[in-house]
């Protein structure tokens, strides 16, 4: 296919997993990188370690620091977290490329991204992996299509000739990839995920290990979730895709016992735990976020505060 000329805006983990692997699949992929982790990746370079894999792979990139308006790529993804955005969207808007891929949690729709860039610059999209950055290396899993695929759509739900593409380029690096035709309820309902869970794991005060045996943490975390699926149900937002509605419908005891089996394993360490703690600002943040838009539809997330105020 096409080579395309792609800006990973951000270096974190996912940052990182997205550019390396679309590097690896034959994409010229620059990084805007700041501080230490750029510092980091001009002395060593990107690394990168799946959890299927042996070896470190060290794909090729560009390692930036600024981006100018004049400096045009056919797709820039955003890929940061929701409390570093702020900063970033002065420069990604005065940037004259076309397609912004923004692959950045948020429960409250595209409004502020649209007044920045325009709705036609805007691809919402979301990231199907996890990993943590340890020593300059990025260890890191992909998510499969059942759990969650990386999830990709344009703001009026059409499938564009642009989706099409990115989702070919995303396929060829190895990304189990889904369309949307509704992202802004797809976010709201992944929020209505992470944000119980994040703070179950606040609540019970350890990791991913410990919440797993905590059976104070993961029953106030199943109320909390059943609670924030009904309100998207009762409010009109809906729930996508339809499976999340398993944490709406599924017996408490049976909702339990699959919390607490996941969570004492390896996969929701990398996919779940390190991101919880290590982006705590974030996740408030969108808790904030979330429970705010619940009382603006007149409904009180009661058990998500129970945990909220641990």
């Amino acid at each position: 296919m096409k080579k395309q000329r792609i800006l990973i805006f951000g270096a974190g983990v996912i940052g990182s997993i997205y550019g390396g692997r679309l590097s690896l699949a034959g994409h010229d992929v620059s990084i805007l990188a700041r501080n230490k982790r750029l510092a980091e990746l001009k002395q060593n370079g990107l690394q990168l370690k799946s959890n299927n894999q042996d070896e470190i792979i060290k794909p090729k990139a560009t390692m930036i620091s600024e981006l100018g308006s004049d400096d045009i790529y056919d797709y820039v993804f955003v890929i940061l977290r929701k409390d570093h955005l702020i900063d970033a969207m002065p420069v990604l808007s005065q940037n004259k490329s076309k397609n912004f891929v923004f692959m950045v949690n948020t429960p409250l729709g595209y409004g502020e991204w649209i007044n920045a860039l325009g709705a036609d610059r805007i691809i919402p999209a979301f990231p199907g992996a996890g990993g943590k950055i340890e020593n300059g290396v990025v260890y890191y899993t992909l998510t499969n299509r059942l759990i969650q695929p990386t999830t990709i759509g344009e703001i009026n739900g059409i499938k564009t000739l642009r989706i099409m593409e990115i989702v070919k380029i995303l396929t060829n690096a190895g990304f189990s990839t889904s369309i949307s035709c509704n992202m802004d309820s797809w976010q709201k309902s992944h929020v209505a995920m992470v944000c119980p869970i994040a703070y179950g794991i606040y609540f019970d005060g350890g990791n991913n290990y410990t919440f797993a045996k905590n059976k104070d943490a993961i029953k106030q975390t199943v109320l909390a979730l059943r609670e924030s699926y009904s309100f998207l149900e009762k409010s009109g937002f809906g729930i996508v895709p339809a499976k999340m509605n398993l944490f709406r419908l599924t017996p408490i005891c049976i909702l339990n016992m699959l919390i607490s089996l996941v969570f004492n394993t390896k996969w929701a360490e990398t996919v779940i735990s390190n991101h919880a703690l290590s982006g705590r600002n974030e996740l408030e943040m969108l808790t904030y976020d979330f429970i705010k838009l619940a009382e603006s539809k007149g409904f009180d997330l009661i058990e998500l505060k129970k945990l909220n105020r641990k």
